[in-house]
């Protein structure tokens, strides 16, 4: 297992999840790619992590001889209508407003005032003119979009749907034209459900899970911090692989008598979160059927809808509501239902 150092903080492991990065970048673009997977299980930081040190061969000055790299991440991000999505992507510094020819940067993409300006006025349309600049680039370009489900819910000129038209600009790039990978971020796999199931994204896109860390790893980055055999399999019972939380759990420990009164400190503040959210959002039917799902992941591992369970629109209701505040995760590749981490399976067993 490698640990490395990045911005102060450990990145372990993923070295499988590197390769197949630096390898996909290297091909002939032909498709999007979507990374998704449970919150927590380092999507961000992995994709980071790539462009900063595999990417860019000075980071610092944003270099590389042999990538154009654009970043733009939506978390955050007030995005409420077409004009607030043109502004999420351009900075306000000009070295001159009187000169026409100046670049101002679309994110970190860069276009002459004069585009710019007629983009901001609708004379152009954005998505012609990113095609445009992808085009004249004699680099390998790539585009990575994080938390692209914001998007959701805005229209163009009150008709159109952004982000059908934004995904559509994504299948040209790939598909149609070879330009510029397209790397899509999400941790709302009911919105990729979404995405998969369309017939047209299904067909150019590949979809990559990154996960927590599996019980191998997760037991030899334990073993590196110095826990025995015992304490590994107690942790790896509460908490899995999900890294925050072990990280978590290296610093917190010590403010506890025992590992095990810390591990159950956890369970009872996952146990009360769901509780609450349940009391507080959910129908008695709800909860009912949420315990149906939550007795067959402890049972099974996972809950899967079975096709000819009569209340299935009403059991993927559930999942949805669950899954979009990350207490559940729901796989749409597999349609496998899980806890977002352990820590949350773990208190699952107070609640049935």
């Amino acid at each position: 297992m490698l640990i490395r150092e990045y911005r102060g903080d450990e990145f372990i492991d993923r070295e499988k999840e590197i390769e197949f990065l630096k390898d996909w970048f290297e091909s002939v673009p032909k498709e999007i790619l979507w990374l998704y997977g449970p919150k927590s299980c380092g999507k961000t930081t992995l994709i980071e992590y790539v462009i900063e040190n595999e990417l860019f061969d000075d980071f610092m000055l944003f270099k590389s001889k042999k990538y154009n790299v654009k970043y733009i991440n939506f978390r955050g991000k007030a995005i409420s209508n077409y004009d607030s999505f043109i502004n999420s992507f351009i900075t306000s510094e000009m070295k001159d407003e009187k000169d026409l020819g100046i670049a101002i940067k679309l994110g970190m993409i860069e276009f002459s005032y004069s585009v710019y300006k007629r983009v901001q006025e609708r004379r152009i349309d954005l998505f012609d003119a990113l095609t445009e600049y992808f085009r004249k680039s004699k680099k390998t370009n790539v585009m990575v979009i994080d938390e692209i489900q914001v998007l959701e819910d805005i229209y163009i000129n009150s008709e159109r749907e952004l982000i059908k038209e934004f995904l559509n600009l994504c299948v040209r790039l790939t598909k149609e034209l070879h330009l510029c990978h397209v790397v899509i971020l999400s941790s709302n796999t009911i919105f990729i459900n979404r995405i998969y199931n369309e017939a047209k994204l299904k067909m150019t896109s590949e979809f990559k899970k990154i996960d927590h860390l599996n019980k191998d790893m997760a037991y030899e980055y334990l073993g590196v911090k110095g826990f025995s055999e015992e304490e590994k399999e107690l942790i790896w019972e509460y908490l899995g692989g999900c890294i925050p939380r072990l990280q978590k759990m290296i610093r917190k420990k010590a403010q506890f008598s025992t590992l095990k009164e810390y591990l159950e400190n956890e369970v009872e503040l996952a146990k009360s979160e769901v509780k609450f959210f349940m009391l507080k959002k959910c129908s008695h039917k709800e909860i009912e059927i949420f315990k149906q799902i939550i007795k067959e992941i402890l049972k099974k591992g996972y809950y899967c809808l079975d096709e000819e369970n009569k209340q299935k629109d009403e059991y993927m209701s559930v999942i949805e509501k669950f899954s979009q505040i990350e207490i559940l995760f729901f796989d749409p590749l597999t349609l496998k239902v899980t806890g977002n981490n352990r820590l949350y399976e773990k208190s699952f067993e107070k609640l049935t």
